[in-house]
């Protein structure tokens, strides 16, 4: 997940990492679904496309038709940080064009997603450095439970195109020189930095029609002033906000069997964060905290950082196995729960069914957010069963490849209850902008795909712009046209009843005609 072989930097000869993590297909992207104008896409800041993307896979996901939330008073929330391909955008002055400033504004990130799907509830961006994603999943979840919105999209993009932000990160010391994230090493000197967009959609439990976690608390606070600086980590705040949310909850903290750690391998930063877990979570335990971070197999994705923690839980719940930390040789001599054993780094796979588990996240401006997460083991995400008929399943597309995909790889789960009812629920109506639909039978023995293409009825509009655009004679050649010759003969008619000879104005080749303000309105 995390190589050189990548072209980001357009910037060379600077002294830093060449190795992180890249996401694919930057240039890629399909305007016309999101009903954005082709110039507009073409000055579209790429987070906000990445944003587009994985917002409406997580939409459907949740096994929901965009259809069914428009209109909702469902929120948006955005992590984020700086924009890297703004600041090199904004050094050139020919790549811009009137739509550039819709399309680069950091509001935009929320305000998009939002605008596309018709969402009443807020929307907004939010920015706390590496805490930012779970600083989004704190006021999600605030702004659900005190009614400001009945659920919410909570997603998070960033991207890397300037070497010279990756500079100063790395002049900080913050990034590693071999672009390795070294988690609890000995060796640990920074993080390889690492791109990423991820989306969840939260609501109440009640109303969910799948669920891969409750969120049952998020705590947040800020270390405030430091002697250290503004930058050093601080565990007397971290193990304040860690303790008041299992105070809150009323929950032994040596009930949680599993921590995934802010954990990005620098060297302040881990022993830091280690000591105060350590305080709160070992004092009495039987047994090895287990601990990891995600950082060590993709690095670090700064502001999507949590959101990229709650994904690698959730695929280690439906896998039943917890990934191992790479990179992990020899335990930091700083951080002593790792030396008497009282913390125990997850260094291979290992089974994975725990029902607690919690997440850090720490921005380095000093905010400190922590999130417990609860997964139902007794959930089967495979519901088998046996139809006593043949099934149909349904589903719609861009395009003939995508839908004859999708059902070649529903077919593999049709005994699967839960995923039949999800899959007819999301195709009772169509999905807007998907041209193709299919079924398939699918009998015990044998099945066939049938696809159609639904064809709009299309007709031919003309649009005129106001004044500034006319000339004289202008109408000549559209006269032919039936449609244009029945309007404008149905406006002269009109016209001609307060003394005003349309038809004269439109065919003369005179100039003069249009010095007259009246007629060239």
């Amino acid at each position: 997940m995390v190589s050189d072989s990548h072209d980001r930097y357009l910037e060379h000869g600077l002294k830093m990492p060449s190795r992180m993590g890249v996401l694919n297909s930057l240039d890629k992207f399909d305007a016309e679904f999101f009903s954005i104008h082709p110039k507009q896409a073409m000055t579209l800041e790429p987070r906000i496309r990445k944003l587009l993307e994985v917002s409406h896979e997580a939409i459907l996901d949740a096994g929901l038709n965009p259809k069914s939330i428009q209109g909702s008073n469902t929120g948006v929330f955005v992590a984020t940080c700086d924009s890297e391909s703004v600041a090199i955008s904004r050094r050139s002055f020919t790549n811009h064009n009137a739509y550039s400033i819709l399309g680069s504004t950091t509001p935009m990130l929320a305000s998009r997603i939002s605008f596309f799907y018709d969402l009443h509830g807020p929307s907004f961006v939010l920015d706390t450095a590496c805490s930012s994603s779970g600083v989004a999943i704190h006021q999600a979840i605030q702004a659900i439970q005190t009614g400001m919105c009945d659920a919410a999209i909570v997603a998070g993009a960033r991207l890397y195109h300037d070497a010279i932000t990756g500079y100063m990160f790395h002049a900080l010391d913050m990034t590693s020189a071999d672009g390795k994230c070294k988690v609890f090493d000995a060796a640990a000197d920074g993080y390889a930095r690492s791109e990423a967009a991820v989306a969840i959609y939260i609501c109440k439990k009640e109303v969910a029609k799948r669920a891969y976690a409750t969120l049952v608390h998020v705590g947040i606070n800020n270390d405030g002033y430091k002697d250290e600086g503004i930058t050093f980590p601080s565990t007397i705040m971290q193990e304040r906000v860690i303790r008041k949310v299992y105070q809150d909850i009323g929950l032994d903290p040596r009930k949680v069997e599993y921590f995934e750690a802010h954990g990005t391998g620098t060297k302040v930063g881990d022993p830091e964060e280690l000591s105060a877990i350590t305080r709160v979570f070992c004092e009495g335990r039987n047994e090895a905290l287990p601990i990891g971070s995600v950082k060590s197999n993709m690095g670090h994705s700064e502001p999507v950082a949590s959101l990229c923690s709650i994904a690698k839980l959730v695929l280690s719940h439906i896998a039943k196995t917890i990934p191992a930390n790479l990179h992990y040789r020899t335990p930091n001599p700083n951080i002593p729960a790792l030396l008497d054993g009282r913390v125990q780094v997850v260094d291979k796979n290992q089974p994975f069914d725990a029902r607690y588990v919690r997440i850090n996240s720490l921005g380095f401006g000093g905010t400190n957010v922590h999130i417990l997460l609860e997964f139902d083991n007794q959930q089967e995400y495979e519901r088998p069963w046996t139809p006593l008929t043949p099934l149909i399943l349904s589903c719609s597309g861009r395009t003939e490849v995508a839908v004859r995909y999708f059902l070649e790889k529903a077919l593999t789960h049709k005994q699967d209850q839960h995923f039949v009812k999800l899959l007819h629920e999301l195709s009772i109506e169509d999905i807007p902008r998907h041209p193709y639909r299919a079924y398939v039978v699918a009998g015990p023995d044998n099945s066939e795909i049938f696809l159609d293409k639904l064809e709009q009825n299309k007709s031919i509009w003309f649009i005129f712009s106001g004044m500034g655009s006319q000339w004289p004679g202008m109408t000549k050649d559209l006269i032919k046209f039936d449609a244009f010759r029945i309007s404008i003969t149905r406006s002269a008619e009109y016209l001609a009843t307060v003394g005003f000879d349309l038809i004269k104005v439109l065919e003369s080749g005179d100039k003069a005609l249009f010095e007259d303000f009246k007629n060239a309105m």
